[in-house]
């Protein structure tokens, strides 16, 4: 069924929007690793997935302008190519999931569980279920670099930096302006130096940094871009130079700030300076709340989380992080959250998310990947069942929840719960690689 009809004008009815996936041809994902515990997290990011899935669709079909020219030839108006079909392709983050084969593939080892023979998205910014995946990644790396680095006698400092907004400020024109002014503030001979006088980098020691950028948004104010970086010392900094530090790091940023927004950011708010403890903590206001909260009494949640877990993290009083958007039990109408989502998928597609400076990773021996190797190179649990893959549809379409109920109950090896809401056969044997041409596309 195609997903717009351009023949006679009439858009697709949500069925029909969501089926493609045989049809389609998506990448394949080598294993889809999620975590294993039976708590709400995966739940939530299956749901919040499919709703962003149902979005994106829409707004694909809307944006689409194809014209019937008949004899079975269609033009797309906007690019001027011509099309054998009136179908329209959604973007990758909304066919995250869809099925690739006449089989799904449920992975186990009683511990852990995913799926196999469906398509992923690799979106950091704007798929709930692959960003878990990256991040996670993203953070163990931070981790093991701020660990690295202070067994070898040096200082992190986690510093903020802010500008100011408005609801009339569009996403887009807020990040440029943040990544524009962050890559000036590293640049000019006063942070690199010159011939006669030091620069910032050399005269406070740093020797690296890992920049993040994280979005919020605020009734109030609209969306909030900002960032979040560890700049690593090679000696420890006395409280007067840390201080020193920011003001020198505010004045410059302030100045590229308005040039780029016309506002200035001022030094309470627009730059924060705070130290890391030798336990990879961040001293001072900057601890975040996640969503499981058992969690977050048990398990540190330090700088490299702090850096890169946007996708556990919750929104404080009127501000909401991105994928709270995507909640249906949100008190904001839909149809504002839906433009808020969609201004927020179009302000962050193809923009670079967590970076290291130049030679820090190799320092430390961590591999380059990107996001879309990490989600395809995820250590797989061996095949324990085959899942039809027309009921994997209709649990994906209808309750994307019942999918996260599927892999908890894998994880526990509960193949009768498994059965029920997803019929297949359970397999005995551990089925190798080569041998799983008969689920495979």
């Amino acid at each position: 069924m195609p997903l717009m009809e351009a023949a006679n004008g009439r858009r697709p009815h949500a069925q029909g929007r969501q089926q493609a996936a045989s049809n389609e041809e998506p990448r394949h994902s080598r294993a889809q690793r999620f975590e294993s515990s039976s708590d709400s997290l995966r739940s939530s990011r299956f749901v919040r997935r499919g709703q962003s899935s149902r979005w994106l669709i829409a707004d694909a079909i809307d944006a689409a302008s194809i014209e019937d020219l008949g004899n079975g030839e269609f033009l797309d108006t906007i690019s001027g190519e011509l099309l054998k079909s009136d179908w329209v392709r959604p973007p990758r983050p909304a066919r995250c999931g869809w099925r690739l084969g006449d089989t799904v593939a449920v992975h186990s080892d009683g511990n852990t569980a995913h799926f196999s023979g469906t398509e992923r998205c690799g979106s950091i910014w704007s798929c709930p279920v692959c960003s878990s995946v990256i991040r996670a990644e993203r953070a163990r790396e931070i981790g093991q670099a701020v660990e690295a680095h202070q067994k070898a006698g040096g200082s992190i400092l986690f510093v903020t930096l802010t500008i100011r907004h408005d609801r009339s400020d569009s996403l887009k024109q807020s990040m440029d302006a943040v990544l524009g002014s962050w890559r000036k503030l590293l640049q000019g001979s006063a942070w690199v130096g010159s011939k006669t006088t030091s620069g910032m980098r050399d005269r406070y020691a740093v020797s690296g940094y890992i920049r993040s950028i994280e979005v919020t948004y605020g009734e109030n104010n609209g969306f909030h871009p900002h960032v979040h970086s560890l700049w690593f010392t090679d000696r420890a900094l006395s409280d007067t130079e840390v201080s020193a530090f920011g003001d020198e790091l505010h004045t410059r940023w302030a100045r590229f700030v308005e040039k780029a927004t016309g506002k200035v950011p001022t030094r309470q708010h627009g730059v924060d300076v705070q130290r890391v403890d030798q336990d990879g903590q961040v001293l001072g206001k900057y601890l975040a709340k996640v969503h499981d909260e058992c969690k977050s009494k048990t398990e540190k949640w330090g700088a490299s989380a702090e850096l890169a877990r946007a996708d556990v993290k919750r929104g404080r009083g009127d501000n909401y992080v991105p994928f709270e958007l995507l909640d249906e039990d949100h008190e904001m109408p839909a149809a504002q959250r839906r433009r808020l989502w969609l201004e927020y998928y179009e302000g962050t597609k193809g923009r670079r998310c967590i970076t290291w400076s130049r030679g820090l990773k190799d320092r430390f021996g961590i591999g380059e990947t990107t996001d879309e190797e990490i989600i395809e190179d995820t250590e797989a649990a061996p095949v324990r069942y085959l899942a039809d893959g027309r009921a994997y549809d209709a649990l994906r379409r209808s309750d994307p929840e019942l999918l996260a109920l599927v892999l908890d109950s894998a994880a526990r090896e509960q193949w009768s719960v498994v059965k029920a809401f997803l019929p297949g056969r359970e397999l005995v044997a551990h089925i190798e690689d080569d041998d799983r041409s008969s689920f495979k596309p």
